[in-house]
This record gives structure tokens, sequence and C-alpha cells, in this order.
């Protein structure tokens, strides 16, 4: 019988903690968040970006208004998302060193990368620590606290458009204080020194 009721009603069950009501949405628009995603970026992640879209939307669900369909504001969610990912090329650059301490099962890899990733993190982190106020802040929430950009809008009281330009002067200033850590993490995965 769920199937029978609206977005709407869907909605209003899942912010009551019912995730059947926020199963029946997923399945209902997962086709359009896939398509969405993939005409925006192509690739193995697309699936993982697609999942990350309705994981958005899940943190989301009470900021939902309803001042359009549930099926636009998803897709809004998901092309963020997909555009975000775009924007974020250091940070694959970089991602191996950027795991926290219970994602990494120090006994399994060698001291000396135990080591190496534990002074890039320092590194990334006082990078981000020395950025201006008004870049800071929206970097730190947005990847470290995985707040959404419309989440740091609201907690800013400041559009969307505007925390998004600051992410971006953010992440540039970022790029050219953490060069090394890309050079190191290509040299870590290619010690031959021979890119294909």
């Amino acid at each position: 019988m769920i199937d029978l009721l609206t977005d709407g009603e869907l909605v209003s069950r899942a912010i009551q903690d019912d995730s059947r009501a926020f199963g029946e949405l997923c399945n209902r628009h997962r086709r359009r968040v896939w398509r969405v995603i993939s005409a925006v970026t192509q690739g193995p992640e697309t699936e993982d970006l697609a999942q990350e879209a309705f994981v958005r939307a899940f943190r989301s669900l009470r900021s939902y208004r309803g001042e359009s369909s549930f099926e636009a504001w998803i897709t809004r969610i998901a092309v963020n998302a997909a555009h975000d990912y775009h924007r974020s090329a250091w940070k694959r650059k970089v991602l191996p060193w950027l795991r926290s301490e219970d994602e990494v099962d120090e006994g399994a890899e060698p001291l000396s990368e135990t080591v190496a990733r534990r002074d890039s993190q320092r590194s990334v982190r006082l990078a981000v620590a020395k950025l201006p106020h008004r870049q800071r802040v929206p970097i730190w929430l947005h990847y470290f606290e995985e707040f959404t950009v419309a989440e740091i809008a609201r907690l800013e009281d400041t559009a969307e458009s505007t925390i998004r330009s600051r992410i971006l002067a953010g992440m540039k200033g970022l790029e050219r204080s953490l060069e090394h850590l890309a050079e190191m993490h290509v040299e870590a995965t290619d010690p031959g020194g021979c890119m294909a």
C-alpha cells in the first residue's frame, strides 16, 4: 500500500522516521537520479554519487518545503552532488591521505605509510586552518563535517551561490598549498615514475 502514497505523503512519513517511506521515494526516483548524475559525470563513480545524492536528501529531508516537486528537489541534489565531485579534484588526489583514524587499519599498512598519511592529514588541516574565515568555514563544514552546500548556506545565512564561490576560491588556494601532497601521491602510486 505504501506504493500508492504520493511523494508528499511519503516525505511526511520519512520525516517521522519511516524508513520504508524513504525507501519508496528512493525506488521511485533512482533511475532519474542515476541518469542525471551520469549526464554530468561518467565512470565508476556514478553509482557512488547516486548513493551520495540520496544520503544528502535523507539528511536534508526536513528542509524540503514542497515548493517544488520532490522529483525536482532530489534532481537538484543529484546535480549538486555531481558538480561537487567535479569541483573536488584536489580531494581525489589527496583522498588516501584524508582517511580518518577509524577507517585505517594501521597494523595493515607499513609504518612509513602511517607516518606519511598522518603528516599529510596534518598538512591538509593546517592548510585549511590558514584560509580566510569566509573560505575556511564552508570548506570545513562541507568536506570534514559533510554538510551540503544548502545546509551551510542556511547555517551561514548566506546565498548558496556565495557559499559555492567561497568554497571554490578556498579550494584554489588549497590546490596551490597542497600541490606537494598530490605529487607525493603520484610517486607513491607510481614508484617507477612511469605514468600511463
